[in-house]
């Protein structure tokens, strides 16, 4: 047997496919840089790496900003600072420097004409999440979107995926969760789904098999081949 075949076998029963948005939708790495660094620029802080500031990509704004001030010493308080990021990568730097991956919106077609339910799970804030759908025009595609404000914790608990798929009245063993970052195959598998890692070019491939995601794709567009 293929392995083609073998995974048609074994993915034959889904119907739902959930997304997370950073990293694997949208493209927000260098976004995200660019802003950081302006900041810290403002307070006369020296600029972060661009894998520094890439890899906190998909957290949420409260860790962003603890990992940020304890990083760089910057003389602001926590709610001063996420409270500033959220605003500034909403109406600036969001819609101006991120885009969506090249072949995002091709794969939402196609799994929505085949039928499948559609949902994002993001570690994004439930201000910033519809501001990504807008500026992007993709939330017509959803069914169903789970910020980080709509559960008690974020990934990598699988409390949000768990909401997605009960709202979506599927079973978690009918849904696959698909991300850029070992926090979303851990949300994933915790939660009973099947998980696919699309590697992106932050994250080491082995960072993402140490996590043993159930498919590993180069390009988002593979996991077409893997949905019956």
């Amino acid at each position: 047997m293929s392995l083609l075949d073998s995974v048609f076998m074994l993915l034959k029963g889904i119907r739902a496919v959930l997304f997370d948005l950073d990293g694997t939708l949208v493209d927000t790495f260098e976004a995200f840089h660019i802003m950081v660094n302006d900041i810290l620029e403002k307070h006369g802080i020296p600029k972060r790496s661009f894998v520094e500031n890439a890899r906190l990509v998909g957290k949420t704004s409260r860790t962003i900003a603890e990992t940020i001030a304890r990083e760089t010493s910057l003389n602001m308080s926590l709610e001063g600072l996420s409270r500033m990021m959220v605003d500034e990568w909403i109406y600036t730097y969001m819609p101006k420097h991120s885009r969506l991956y090249p072949d995002a919106l091709d794969t939402l077609r196609e799994l929505r004409r085949r039928g499948y339910l559609l949902g994002v799970v993001s570690n994004t804030s439930r201000e910033e999440l519809p501001n990504y759908l807008s500026s992007f025009k993709i939330g017509g595609f959803f069914n169903i979107t789970v910020s980080a404000g709509d559960a008690d914790k974020p990934k990598p608990s699988p409390e949000p995926v768990l909401k997605a798929v009960e709202t979506l009245n599927v079973k978690p063993e009918e849904a696959v969760m698909v991300g850029d970052r070992p926090e979303d195959v851990e949300a994933g598998r915790a939660a009973g789904t099947y998980t696919v890692a699309v590697l992106r070019s932050v994250r080491p491939k082995a960072e993402l098999k140490a996590v043993k995601p159930d498919f590993i794709v180069g390009e988002l567009s593979e996991i077409l081949s893997i949905l019956c």
